[in-house]
């Protein structure tokens, strides 16, 4: 089993092979009743058994010839930007185009070729000359990393679904697959109620008193202090400080603990990392990563989802040590001021 796996691997990767072909169930059963009267024709010598041969053999080379006619000018787009999450089935469109002038092509399937992923393709029945059109495919990885595309396959039964012919479209580029999201418990966030902000010590539109001054056009005549203003010729107004964004750092530990599973336990704690952290963004927090293998700034919104989650797609796990491997996450945490610090550890 190992060779065959092996022999396929190797003639989907070569350019040796442009033209990729396996034999479905009906074509294995076609080839085998095709032998049978072969062999049972030489032996009784009935004409009609050459005859019934002769139609089965032609049939499989019929096959054969206009399921290559069918794939010949059909292309697919290269698919970029995906960010698929690891267990769960992420659907992506596939344009998938015709460049003959006449002819259409029937029953077209295509999916990125991708190790280890496993694809529902992309199906379009019947594709008119020079058109394009979409379909969703969808791609579900095992685990987080990174994964290089190693082209767009094409590939058609057609017409009797006795073999499957397929072209692997070149194309290049790298999938980043984030880690799963565990749901962070009470206990793994760090205090402070949501949407609570922090005061900073300049003028904002705050609601803690920072002091006065002296009014200038365009104020709210709300904010002006009556009685302080009867004493004065200029009218003074009330200064709130500004409020800013409560920041929060996520301390994940992604060394090794030594012990049995204990690989297992790091991937566990990348997951609950980044559950955690966002929740935290989603909680309008400003947030940051830091671990044992490097740090991401501190950011909010969508675009700092992304950025946390492309990194711990391809955090390493980092060989069992002792306490020490924790200094650089305990440094980077150290120079933010003020931030909560929610500790992630396997």
């Amino acid at each position: 089993m190992g060779r065959r796996h092996r022999l396929r691997e190797f003639i989907w990767r070569s350019d040796l092979f442009p033209r990729k072909l396996s034999v479905t169930r009906e074509g294995k059963a076609v080839i085998a009743i095709s032998i049978g009267l072969g062999v049972a024709a030489v032996n009784t010598g009935n004409n009609l058994l050459y005859l019934v041969f002769g139609i089965s053999l032609a049939l499989i080379l019929i096959s054969g010839v206009l399921s290559e006619a069918n794939l010949r000018g059909v292309l697919a787009d290269p698919v970029s930007g995906l960010r698929p999450m690891a267990g769960r089935a992420l659907s992506t469109v596939l344009t998938v185009r015709s460049s003959r002038r006449r002819f259409p092509a029937f029953s077209i399937e295509a999916w990125p070729l991708i190790d280890t992923a496993e694809s529902r393709p992309a199906r379009v029945l019947d594709l008119r000359p020079g058109a394009a059109v979409e379909a969703a495919c969808v791609l579900d990885f095992p685990r987080r990393g990174e994964y290089p595309l190693r082209g767009i396959v094409v590939t058609t039964a057609f017409p009797f679904s006795f073999f499957r012919k397929s072209l692997v479209i070149p194309a290049s580029g790298r999938v980043r697959v984030h880690p799963r999201l565990r749901e962070p418990s009470r206990m793994d966030v760090p205090p402070g109620r949501e949407g609570d902000d922090e005061s900073r010590p300049v003028a904002g539109r705050g609601v803690e008193f920072f002091g006065v001054r002296e009014f200038r056009q365009g104020d709210n005549p709300r904010r002006v202090l009556h009685r302080l203003s009867a004493s004065r010729s200029t009218p003074v107004v009330r200064e709130n400080e500004q409020m800013g964004i409560q920041s929060a750092w996520v301390a994940l530990v992604n060394a090794d603990p030594g012990g049995a599973g204990g690989a297992a336990r790091v991937e566990e704690a990348v997951e609950r990392a980044a559950g955690l952290a966002v929740h935290l963004v989603a909680e309008g927090r400003m947030v940051g990563l830091a671990t044992c293998s490097g740090v991401v700034p501190p950011g909010v919104g969508d675009a700092q989802v992304v950025r946390i989650l492309d990194f711990l797609a391809t955090i390493p796990v980092l060989a069992a040590g002792d306490g020490a491997t924790e200094a650089p996450v305990r440094a980077a945490v150290a120079s933010a001021q003020g931030a909560r610090v929610a500790w992630v550890r396997p």
